[in-house]
């Protein structure tokens, strides 16, 4: 059992905690029982790290990889959270090369900025069998502890590809029927029927919505009705509209 902070081992996989040594080390930390589940589930798990007080080992019995106990000090000096449930792991980013036309139900994000709303957009891309999530430059990092506590799971449910140049990506997009909303648009969200072919809906920056470059390029922008006095909807809230109305209409 390891028992200081101090640790060289322990010490290693704090760094994980940083997005920069995140992408040095292609390494990740996922914190919880259902996480780990699931990610035990997608094959990505390298090392799991248990506390003296865990003892749900019905989760780790059929784990090969390295499993590493500690005292519970330690365990809250790698947790992320103000209460621990003494099981974090450790998973590698698995690279997969894109090719969007394997695809047929796509949502592509512009800079989204904050981590709950990333994960929460990731979430809800998954209750609405979405089959790949493209992050664009500048999007948040994809493997960070709020985002993928957001998630519940679901990232390791669809495919995901991150620091995706957008515009060169929709250009090459000609077997989609792509959407967006602003506030430019002619149409309601709420008239829409009959979506055929393949999709795929981008959603913008929290403060500045998509860029004016990728509105350009989207042959369906969108806006959605609001009654009441609010000027605006957070982003993981007009994504979860937006992706019901166009799942609920697409034959």
């Amino acid at each position: 059992m390891i028992t200081s902070a101090s640790n060289k081992r322990i010490k290693d996989i704090q760094k994980l905690k940083d997005n920069k040594n995140i992408k040095k080390y292609g390494r990740y930390l996922i914190e919880g029982k259902h996480l780990v589940e699931e990610a035990l589930d997608a094959k990505v798990v390298e090392e799991i790290i248990i506390s003296e007080s865990f003892d749900e080992y019905n989760i780790v019995d059929s784990f090969e990889g390295d499993l590493i106990k500690v005292t519970d000090s330690v365990m809250k000096s790698i947790s992320d959270t103000i209460t621990t449930q003494g099981i974090i792991a450790v998973c590698r980013i698995d690279k997969k090369e894109l090719d969007i036309n394997n695809y047929s139900k796509v949502l592509i994000l512009d800079k989204v900025q904050d981590p709950g709303n990333l994960g929460t957009i990731i979430r809800t891309a998954d209750a609405f069998n979405f089959d790949c999530i493209i992050l664009g430059k500048g999007t948040t990092s994809l493997y960070g502890q709020k985002v993928i506590r957001s998630t519940q799971g679901s990232n390791f449910h669809i495919d995901c590809f991150d620091n995706i140049d957008l515009v060169e990506l929709i250009d090459e997009m000609h077997e989609f029927n792509i959407f967006a909303t602003s506030l430019k648009a002619d149409k309601y969200i709420e008239q829409l029927d009959n979506i055929t072919g393949k999709v795929a809906v981008v959603f913008g920056n929290e403060g500045a919505g998509v860029s004016e470059e990728i509105l350009s390029k989207v042959n369906n922008l969108l806006k959605i009705s609001m009654p009441g006095r609010a000027e605006s909807l957070n982003v993981s809230i007009a994504a979860g509209i937006v992706m019901h109305y166009i799942s609920t209409n697409l034959k």
